[in-house]
């Protein structure tokens, strides 16, 4: 399965909402990753609502060798937990910033990710190092 092949869809379908994650309707609280009922309530209105786009590193660790020839071009680069300003954690990048910059409690904002893929951080500008 190529790697965007699960999320790819999701980030499709929400782009003209920006950087959006499923909000339950019965309960009003933000989740992700995208499921058939809400963890919290049960709830299944689950529609995709546009969230900040903030949030903080929750962790961090930097790549320097390459899982796949793939991304070979891309080391070193720093994989980061967010925990966004709406609650919901996401795994993903962040860039912008050499990643041994890059720093737990670093605040973020989402930047677009290409055509289909996930989004990835970058360091708020009040924030940048």
């Amino acid at each position: 399965m190529e790697a965007n092949a699960a999320v790819g869809p999701w980030w499709e379908r929400v782009r003209p909402l920006g950087f959006a994650m499923p909000r339950c309707t019965q309960c009003g609280r933000f989740h992700f990753y995208p499921r058939p009922r809400c963890p919290f309530c049960g709830g299944t209105e689950l529609p995709p609502t546009a969230a900040s786009g903030l949030g903080t590193v929750f962790s961090v660790s930097v790549v320097h060798r390459a899982p796949h020839p793939s991304f070979a071009a891309d080391v070193p680069y720093a994989v980061v937990i967010v925990q966004t300003d709406e609650g919901p954690h996401l795994m993903s990048r962040v860039v912008g910033v050499p990643p041994e910059a890059v720093r737990i409690g670093m605040r973020v904002r989402v930047k677009a990710g290409g055509e289909g893929a996930p989004p990835v951080f970058e360091p708020r500008a009040e924030d940048a190092p």
